[in-house]
């Protein structure tokens, strides 16, 4: 006599709540993950570059959606190039809000010496997004941030900026609603 047996998997439906609780565990988790790094990131000496955190408000602008309380972290490296105006520099980031959206992206920053003590800063990145368990559905995974910021350097090695950044997936999708966010900023170099 054979003994059926159960495959090694079911697939749960797309609206249960054991996929649904798994899913948010493991936003959880990412959220978690970041929040670390950059506790950790904060109290580790860190090669030449400049560490910026950014506390801030994002969906400023979205219909129907409400404001939610962001976390930033930017690494970026030395500049590959110095120009008398500025510098240009590669630059990492993540992202997250108490709606468990995660951004992590990669790409170029620019900072405008306007005089010895302010400064306006831009970037420019491409990267993955998870809208998280009520964020924005941006229409992909696949994001673009760009950011246009102005600040003040409150010594040689550390400046604060107002910035404001943009989440968008550039058209790549049908829907592109896109996300905008409001960020106070610290910087700190290395």
């Amino acid at each position: 006599m054979t003994i059926p047996t159960m495959p090694n998997s079911i697939p749960l439906p797309a609206n249960s709540p054991a996929r649904a609780s798994k899913k948010s565990s493991s936003r959880r988790l990412a959220v978690s993950t970041l929040v670390a790094f950059g506790l950790l990131a904060s109290a580790v000496p860190v090669p030449a570059g400049d560490l910026i955190i950014g506390l801030g408000v994002d969906n400023i602008d979205e219909d129907g959606a409400s404001e939610a309380v962001a976390f930033q972290l930017e690494y970026h490296l030395d500049p590959i190039r110095q120009y008398a105006w500025g510098s240009v520099a590669l630059m990492g980031v993540a992202e997250t809000d108490e709606d468990e959206d995660i951004y992590i992206g990669a790409g170029m920053s620019l900072v405008w010496d306007v005089s010895p003590a302010w400064f306006v800063e831009s970037s420019v990145a491409a990267g993955y997004y998870d809208a998280g368990s009520d964020g924005l559905d941006l229409g992909g995974e696949v994001q673009f941030r760009t950011l246009l910021g102005v600040g003040y350097r409150l010594s040689e090695a550390s400046r604060i900026s107002l910035a404001i950044d943009h989440l968008s997936n550039a058209g790549l999708e049908d829907e592109n609603p896109g996300r905008n966010a409001l960020h106070l900023r610290y910087g700190r170099s290395f």
